[in-house]
């Protein structure tokens, strides 16, 4: 299957960055509970987490990886949502950044 990358870049401080992401995923999923169903994560190690979900009919899953200076999203996606490859990708990009913003 595919794989879409979307990677940010901060100058913030890494303990911060890392709770907000921690604490964001459950508004995120409650802001999106319409186009989202069966999401599921997992903390794996205090950096990075493992999700699944549901959303338009295809099922997608990845890691999130929060490095110092860095976060960074790899998302496995089945290859008939290539069509909106550049959607997934700005949304990722899109919530990464309000995230980082209110560090």
């Amino acid at each position: 299957m595919p794989k879409i990358t979307v990677s940010k870049n901060h100058s913030l401080d890494h303990s911060v960055v890392t709770a907000l992401l921690k604490s964001k995923m459950a508004a995120a999923l409650q802001e999106h509970a319409k186009a989202v169903s069966n999401f599921s994560e997992r903390w794996t190690d205090d950096n990075t987490m493992e999700f699944a979900f549901k959303t338009m009919g295809f099922s997608i899953s990845g890691l999130l990886k929060s490095l110092p200076g860095n976060v960074s999203v790899v998302t496995t996606v089945p290859l008939a949502a290539m069509m909106v490859k550049g959607m997934i990708e700005a949304r990722l990009s899109e919530e990464i950044g309000k995230i980082l913003a209110e560090a």
